[in-house]
């Protein structure tokens, strides 16, 4: 697998000024747009300039001053007006008369300029009219000038809008081209959580992402030859326990036939006492020999054949096996059942052995005359195997470490007869019908519960003895 070489890529610094470039670029655009805008409204009286009143003003006064009457008709556009006496009295006039009178005292302190307006003032025979306007741009009509902020505002709030809708498409845009930069970045690491390694990383075009793609394809490598090299170790100390376990039952089978015929010799008390040790322990390492032989078939990941098995007859055989190994003890078996589906599509004999493992490890810790349940519920598409006994439960350090291998619990659940593999092994075969087993305690007896999931009808299995990265790349 080709490794990614390292090219002559953008730097990622140069990808940000890009962004800046355009957004200056889009900022210069805009302004010229506005001012564009802004003199084609100056250009077709869509909005006065400045000086409008003023001027309209200049051209108005001999009038207004020469009239016999001052009436509203003779007061230019975006002009107020007010007409006093020349006692101060206020004849008429669209100001109000707080503006009004403001305006006189205006007049009488010589100010023609007030906080935000501007004052003329025209001399009559027997009047004063007092004319407000302001200086700034104006629309020619009332109903803009009415519901539309003036026109200086109007092109700072357009500059602003534009900018914030600038920034956020230039955001928009370069976010998704630097995500679709990053994605190969992206999926390696997830294919590396994975364990899958068997990838390239095409080249992303900017040198700082590059980068770091050749970094994870280093570590790639590294972590490809380190799972070849742990998955052979792991085969071969498979091949020397099962080897080993093989070779165990030949002397096994020579010490304990001999110990039976001696069992048929005449014999003290004490050699009788020996000779049933011997016996005894022998069966013991037979046991444990036979679970490592069957450990071991199961680690090859050997396929075995699934076949749809009546599910009531299964349970049957179950029941029956159950009760068998609960007479020793006296124990109370209850066993209920719950919509069991005809048929449960399973490899039968691993399945059985998955059931009573799990069962024989309820009877070791369940005291005498205590009670062992066995309950199976069945819904649409999964069964439910639930397995609990009145002992003394599962302790947290069990809850972890159960279901690992030769495991063999905490001391106070321990009665020394088994050799951690039972719930390991029932495990291994539950998760092969793609399925789970948990463990934890029953709120009523407070002693152990084991709960076992499956699916009712075909399921590929996802797990596999070997990481997914050596079946992909080896």
């Amino acid at each position: 697998m080709e490794t990614m070489k390292p090219n002559k890529g953008t730097r990622l610094h140069t990808f940000f000024l890009r962004y800046l470039l355009f957004l200056s670029l889009g900022t210069i655009l805009l302004v010229v747009l506005l001012i564009g805008l802004t003199m084609f409204a100056f250009s077709t009286n869509i909005v006065l300039p400045a000086n409008y009143a003023e001027t309209q003003i200049s051209l108005s006064r001999d009038r207004i001053a020469s009239s016999s009457t001052v009436t509203a008709d003779m007061i230019p556009d975006l002009v107020d007006y007010a007409v006093f006496s020349k006692e101060g009295k206020l004849l008429a006039g669209n100001l109000s008369e707080k503006e009004a009178y403001k305006a006189w005292n205006a007049m009488k302190k010589e100010q023609t300029q007030g906080i935000s307006q501007f004052y003329s003032f025209i001399e009559r025979e027997n009047e004063i009219c007092i004319l407000r306007y302001y200086i700034l741009p104006q629309y020619r009509s009332a109903n803009m000038r009415e519901y539309l902020p003036n026109p200086q505002l109007l092109d700072v709030l357009l500059f602003i809008i534009g900018i914030i809708t600038l920034v956020t498409v230039l955001a928009i845009h370069f976010g998704r081209k630097l995500k679709k930069k990053m994605f190969g970045l992206q999926e390696a690491i997830e294919k590396i959580q994975n364990q899958n390694l068997d990838f390239t990383i095409s080249p992303s075009g900017i040198r700082e992402i590059d980068e770091i793609s050749i970094s994870l394809e280093h570590m790639r490598e590294a972590l490809n030859s380190s799972l070849k090299q742990q998955w052979e170790s792991e085969q071969t100390r498979r091949e020397q326990i099962s080897a080993l376990a093989h070779d165990l039952k030949t002397p096994l089978t020579i010490i304990r036939g001999n110990a039976e015929l001696l069992q048929d010799t005449v014999q003290d008390d004490i050699q009788k006492e020996y000779n049933n040790y011997i016996l005894k322990n022998t069966i013991e390492i037979e046991k444990f020999t036979k679970e490592l032989i069957d450990l071991s078939k199961m680690e090859k990941n050997i396929v075995r054949e699934k076949t749809n098995v009546k599910a009531d007859a299964f349970m049957t055989e179950v029941e029956n096996q159950m009760r068998a190994l609960s007479l020793e003890k006296r124990l109370q078996v209850d066993v209920k059942k719950e919509m069991i589906p005809a048929f449960m599509f399973i490899d039968e004999e691993q399945f059985y052995r998955a059931i009573l493992n799990v069962i024989a490890n309820a009877v070791e810790h369940t005291p005498e005359n205590g009670k062992a349940t066995f309950t199976v519920q069945g819904a649409a598409d999964f069964i439910q195997f639930i397995v609990t006994d009145s002992g003394c439960g599962f302790s947290p350090r069990d809850l972890n470490e159960a279901t690992k291998q030769f495991y063999r619990g905490d001391p106070s659940r321990n009665a020394g007869n088994h050799h951690g593999m039972g719930l390991y092994i029932a495990q291994s075969i539950v998760q092969s019908h793609s399925g789970t087993l948990l463990i934890g305690n029953d709120l009523t007896t407070s002693g152990g519960k084991v709960t076992i999931t499956i699916p009712i009808k075909e399921a590929h299995s996802q797990n596999g003895n070997q990481p997914h990265a050596m079946m992909t790349s080896l």
